[in-house]
């Protein structure tokens, strides 16, 4: 009975054993790695998922740069709106020629002094003041024109003021004041109007 007895503490220790080496197995051995292997499978879907943002990203590039003679196009008449000098003799040429292609007279035209664009650093903007006179359809025409994809310079009429007092029957007044924007070579300190 005794050698059963301790048959059965040795069976008993030798569970406990097991059980014991089993534990220390899984806290040293098992579980670092299941920890490892599932801190490298949140890798490897960040970096799947960065992977895809990328391609993505690959698949927009190839279109721009398939789209890149447009854009460049693009960016050169943005450019040519503002001018590296004040155009004015061109730009006031310019709007004498799209008053006479609508049939409206402009005139009072009176150029400010320029003044640096707070919120667009690098940019100048020029008040201009002028006068078209003309009907209401051959205003809106000028209107159009100089707000207009043909306009070639970068402009912002800030007041508009349209009378027809003293005028003939049909005719009306309209008085602007406008911003006509430069974008002169870094450092520049002064604009010339000439």
């Amino acid at each position: 009975m005794l050698a059963r007895h301790v048959n059965r503490l040795w069976m008993i220790a030798g569970l406990a054993a097991i059980a014991l080496l089993g534990l220390l197995t899984w806290s040293f051995a098992v579980s670092p790695q299941r920890s490892d292997t599932a801190a490298l499978e949140e890798q490897t879907r960040a970096a799947h998922d960065q992977a895809d943002v990328l391609r993505a990203r690959i698949v927009k590039l190839k279109a721009d740069k398939a789209n890149l003679p447009a854009l460049k196009e693009d960016l050169a008449a943005r450019q040519a709106a503002l001018p590296a000098n004040s155009g004015v003799p061109a730009f006031l040429r310019q709007l004498q020629a799209t008053g006479t292609k609508v049939g409206a007279d402009i005139s009072g035209i009176t150029v400010g002094d320029p003044a640096a664009v707070d919120t667009l650093p690098g940019v100048w903007a020029l008040p201009i003041q002028l006068t078209a006179e003309g009907t209401p359809a051959q205003l809106d025409g000028f209107l159009k024109q100089l707000q207009g994809a043909d306009q070639k310079r970068a402009v912002l009429i800030e007041i508009a003021n349209l009378t027809s007092e003293g005028r003939a029957a049909g005719e009306t007044s309209l008085n602007l004041t406008v911003k006509a924007f430069v974008a002169p070579p870094a450092g520049t300190t002064t604009i010339t109007t000439n």
